[in-house]
């Protein structure tokens, strides 16, 4: 009878820490981090304290996500780079899962896709389809710092407006789930009245790299007619700070590098910003 009972409790044990690994039995890899699932904080998920303990947002630390460059639209069938920062003091590990809901019947919307492959995932869970860090993509940046990018479409059509959950963790990893910190943060996107045909911006493609940068860093866009076109260092107000380039450039690829110490901009967060035709787009540079 005795052993009996010690097999139940071992098999209840063995049964929790499998749905505590967010629904997957999946073997860890080396990099010492367990797959996350449904614990967005969207309407009927939990959030990270369902298997850590502690309060939700009850940290010191700072989460963003920021899509597109702080859009709080969305042009219908346009691609926006999504960016989730993490920063906990004395923190290495840290995590996340992000999903889209559409308003009006919290179910999924859009389509996310990968811009760093070896630290996120793509996967679906019931009719949910998510976007998470992987097991070594939980390693920490820096101490006390991780971040990661990828790419989210918005549908096709205008569905009303859209919310992007996000679930966060940062651990002190020591391999229980005691003295971490849990957070939740949404963005919601209303549609935008302008069609992904209309747009003036006669630029696309508009991407910065690598992130986060620490030497020096990449703006690379496709230019669809040549005209007069500047780009520039913005601070998180919208106020230019350096101007990186204000010049007619020929249509096609443009790809630029600029040194950071050059500039003699500092560690933290800005946009890069092209003004062309009257119009301004947006995207986030972070700095270590």
């Amino acid at each position: 009878m005795k052993a009996k009972i010690i097999l139940s409790v071992f098999a209840v044990t063995v049964s929790t820490i499998l749905l505590c690994a967010f629904h997957s039995p999946e073997v860890l890899s080396p990099c010492d981090a367990p797959l996350v699932g449904d614990h967005s904080g969207a309407p009927g998920e939990t959030n990270c304290t369902a298997c850590h303990a502690g309060t939700n947002n009850s940290g010191t630390g700072t989460i963003t996500l920021d899509v597109g460059g702080g859009m709080t639209d969305y042009v219908p069938g346009q691609t926006y780079i999504c960016t989730v920062t993490v920063s906990q003091t004395n923190t290495d590990k840290m995590g996340f899962c992000c999903l889209a809901l559409q308003n009006s019947n919290n179910t999924s919307i859009g389509s996310f896709s990968l811009i760093d492959p070896t630290r996120t995932r793509l996967y679906t869970l019931g009719s949910r389809n998510y976007c998470s860090h992987n097991p070594c993509g939980a390693d920490a940046l820096s101490l006390g710092f991780n971040q990661w990018t990828f790419n989210w479409t918005a549908p096709s059509t205008n569905a009303g407006n859209v919310t992007l959950y996000l679930g966060a963790l940062a651990t002190n990893h020591n391999h229980a789930t005691s003295g971490d910190y849990a957070y939740t943060r949404s963005v919601t996107l209303s549609p935008s009245a302008t069609s992904i045909n209309e747009i003036p911006y006669a630029v696309t493609n508009f991407s910065v790299f690598p992130v986060p940068a620490s030497e020096q860093f990449t703006v690379s866009f496709e230019n669809l007619s040549e005209e007069k076109l500047q780009l520039s260092v913005c601070d998180l107000q919208g106020r230019v700070i350096k101007i990186l380039s204000d010049e007619n450039l020929p249509q096609g690829k443009i790809s630029k590098s600029f040194s950071i110490q050059e500039l003699g901009l500092n560690v933290g967060i800005y946009f890069i910003s092209i003004q062309k035709s009257g119009m301004k787009i947006n995207q986030k540079l972070t700095i270590l």
